[in-house]
């Protein structure tokens, strides 16, 4: 069965409260030159009122880690508050810790007013879920589990202790060690599978262990499957042998730094690691909770019930609590592929340990957790290199020394080979693309085609199954859209049937596979799985639901869908695919000849279309539309025009006139003067109307419009004794307008509302 240990240094009693002080004489933050600058500006919440946040022992503050992880800026952004009793939410993220249990009775697990810990008291903790494995049941005989338990969710502003980085999420406790530490991988493998089943989004496993246990590496595949997260300690063996689970493929393994920035000396590094997160040293550790009553890591119970312990698992708390922060704020997130597509936004949103570094180390993985990037979903720049990892598997047994080889677009080839029992590799420092990745044995082959490679993070799970089954399909439903609006949420439907000749499954690595354009990729990622334990017999069809966003930029982009299996031998079948027209409005298509200047007023807050996503470009602009449009320029935006004044300036635009404020906008900055009998509000523009109204608002009113005289007509058609001459002539040499191709203004024109955006964005600089 294989033992495995806790992923712990070292520990230690809490400080006494005397040593306890709130003075600024502690070690400055060694990330504050390095962070962003969204960090400094978002901070919207109060520090919260946990002694322990804000209090010192000797150089440093006690829980330095959320000071280096700008916790507060993080909680400002999910989720946005601190809880008591009756307003903590019900159907947070459950994250389970398997470890050595947890305190129930810790009195930093209850949020004020609570009467208890268990969440259903107002606390933290999923008691009635919590149990043992080898063990009668979840109370902490060691303190290891407690401890990290209270990094992830100890109450916040509870005016006790610590804040826990993950206050919101909701804790479930699986033991696995007593009080020596020690757990088999039975056990193991029994919690993970247990975590699943209850629902469990993320799974932190607090072990480390030199050995690779099939029994472990199944029930990590099992949660995988399921959509759960599932994080683990890289390891403190410092220059040893890699360490398990964290080297589990499916597991996010993360290494430990310390208070100065650096990664701590005792920390593994591998291929393994995928990102680092405060995990202390002897010079200061990660303070948290520890059981009220004696146990392994605080024999003499007398004072506080926290204290100091450092390791990788420290780390791995970390990440775990930043997890379930992004998951209950992340409306992107589907069901059965968050696992994905949080494995890459933790990688994106990491921060440098240092100016040397670009995309992935051995030791860091892709920098430091930064839990407010990660919510506020910043990115790292498009030029970043990404990588891919993955497994190779051979008739469901791991392939250790396979070749593993990536081509990419440009045929630039990068070869790395599976390592160890698990059959693991690695492929770094990819530039972003799409690639065509093979594995090759001495007896099989196989092949992935299409994996795209995102900047400053891993592509996870490129799993090759050699030996497989084909995956034959047709496509019997594709429901994809021909045109779409500028991030708007929509759900695809394709249906495939199986052609072949044997089962569509999961475990052979059969998937939906994202082929088309990477800038409109679907946010859950590239792959799609199958269900659980659901084969897709020969002549069976299966429909995919997958939430799709259209790009933000608008263009045409290819969608694209095919069956495939994962490495398998002629995987791919019939490609459902779609050349999607998107833009800001149905009517006005990316090919449109006023398309980027509608666009440009669309997002300056000039025009808001119609409620069908409609524009109408080509309808006629009248005077109360054109209004609009030129006080929503001239103010910055909609809410920016002033309401107006308290008495109409023209009797047939009264204060309750739609566009009153407008009007009233316009004739207060000298754009409009009107008629004797009022300003006609519907009466059609003209190109020769709109040529003032321009040239005015450019130029700040009438008397600022400048004639420049006329020695021989602006255009053809424009002679210089004609009316609106000179404000032709001022908005021609403003570049807002180079009459039609036949070399005439055609003055008499009604004006268009496609005409009206043109001149708009290139008056006021909006393109």
């Amino acid at each position: 069965m294989g033992l495995i240990v806790l992923s712990l240094v070292s520990g230690g009693a809490a400080p006494a409260q005397a040593d306890w002080a709130t003075s600024s004489s502690y070690r400055a933050d060694p990330y504050a030159g390095e962070r962003p600058s969204w960090r400094a500006s978002r901070a919207a919440l109060p520090a919260p009122d946990d002694p322990a946040y804000s209090a010192v022992s000797g150089d440093h503050r006690l829980q330095w880690p959320l000071y280096v992880l700008d916790s507060v800026a993080a909680w400002s952004l999910y989720p946005g508050a601190y809880f008591d009793a009756s307003t903590r939410p019900e159907d947070t993220p459950i994250v389970a810790v398997i470890d050595t249990g947890i305190d129930p009775n810790h009195p930093d697990f209850e949020n004020p007013g609570a009467g208890g810990a268990d969440v259903s008291q107002g606390g933290q903790i999923l008691l009635s879920a919590a149990r043992g494995f080898g063990c009668p049941d979840a109370t902490d005989e060691h303190g290891h589990g407690t401890h990290l338990a209270g990094i992830i969710a100890a109450a916040a502003n509870n005016a006790e202790g610590i804040a826990g980085l993950g206050y919101p999420v909701r804790l479930l406790p699986l033991k696995v060690a007593d009080e020596s530490g020690l757990a088999n991988q039975a056990d193991l493998a029994a919690a993970i599978v247990y975590a699943a089943d209850q629902g469990a989004s993320v799974i932190l496993i607090g072990f480390t262990g030199p050995a690779w246990s099939r029994e472990v590496q199944e029930a990590v595949d099992y949660a995988w499957e399921r959509g759960c997260f599932l994080v683990a300690p890289a390891g403190d063996a410092g220059d040893g042998p890699p360490m398990f689970p964290g080297a589990c493929p499916h597991v996010f393994a993360v290494a430990p730094t310390t208070i100065d920035g650096a990664v701590a000396w005792y920390a593994s590094a591998g291929d393994q690691v995928a990102l680092c997160a405060p995990g202390g040293d002897e010079a200061a550790g990660v303070y948290s909770t520890l059981p009220t009553y004696a146990c392994t890591l605080r024999p003499d119970p007398g004072g506080p019930p926290y204290g100091f312990a450092f390791g990788s698992a420290q780390a791995a708390a970390h990440v775990a609590a930043a997890a379930g922060l992004w998951l209950g704020s992340a409306p992107e997130a589907p069901a059965g592929a968050a696992n994905r597509l949080l494995w890459r936004r933790l990688q994106q949103s990491a921060v440098p340990l240092d100016e040397s570094q670009e995309g992935w180390r051995p030791d860091s993985g892709y920098g430091l957790l930064s839990p407010a990037a990660l919510l506020a979903g910043d990115r790292p720049l498009e030029t970043e290199p990404g990588g891919i990892v993955g497994r190779v598997l051979s008739a469901g047994a791991p392939v250790a020394g396979a070749a593993v080889t990536a081509v990419g677009e440009g045929g630039a080839t990068y070869t790395a080979y599976t390592t160890g029992p698990a059959g693991a590799f690695r492929l770094a420092h990819l530039p972003p693309g799409t690639y065509t990745v093979s594995a090759a044995t001495e007896d099989a082959s196989g092949l992935w085609e299409g994996a795209v490679v995102q900047a400053g993070c891993d592509t996870p799970a490129v799993d090759f199954s050699l030996g497989g089954p084909p995956c034959d399909s047709e496509v019997m439903e594709a429901a994809l859209p021909a045109a779409a609006v500028c991030g708007r949420d929509l759900l695809l439907t394709l249906r495939f049937r199986n052609t072949g000749e044997g089962d569509w499954t999961r475990r052979e690595g059969h998937c939906l596979r994202y082929t088309g354009d990477d800038a409109a990729a679907p946010p859950a990622g590239l792959e799609y799985d199958l269900p659980p334990d659901t084969p897709v017999a020969p002549g069976g069809e299966h429909t995919f639901s997958i939430p799709w966003r259209a790009p933000e930029r608008y263009g045409y982009y290819r969608l694209a869908f095919q069956m495939a299996q994962q490495g398998g031998v002629g995987r791919f079948g019939e490609t459902a695919e779609q050349t999607v027209a998107v833009s800001s409005f149905l009517d006005v298509p990316p090919d449109y000849w006023a398309v980027s200047s509608i666009e440009a007023v669309k997002a300056a807050g000039v025009a808001q279309g119609y409620p069908d996503d409609c524009y109408l470009p080509g309808k006629t602009i009248t005077r109360d539309q054109m209004a609009v449009f030129i006080a929503r320029a001239l103010a910055g935006g909609d809410q920016a025009v002033p309401t107006g004044p308290a008495t109409a300036s023209f009797p047939d635009v009264p204060r309750d006139h739609w566009a009153f404020k407008y009007v009233e906008y316009c004739h207060s900055e000298g754009v409009v003067q009107g008629y004797a009998d009022g300003y006609h509000p519907e009466g059609v523009v003209n190109r020769g109307q709109m040529a003032v109204f321009i040239a005015r608002a450019m130029a700040g009113g009438e008397e600022s419009v400048p004639d420049e005289g006329c020695l021989e007509p602006v255009f053809p058609d424009v002679p210089c004794d004609f009316w609106a001459r000179k404000y032709i002539q001022f908005i021609k040499a403003a570049g807002v307008t180079s009459g039609y191709p036949d070399g005439l203004y055609h003055p008499e024109i009604t004006c268009t509302r496609d005409q009206m955006a043109v001149y708009i964005s290139r008056a006021f600089g909006l393109e």
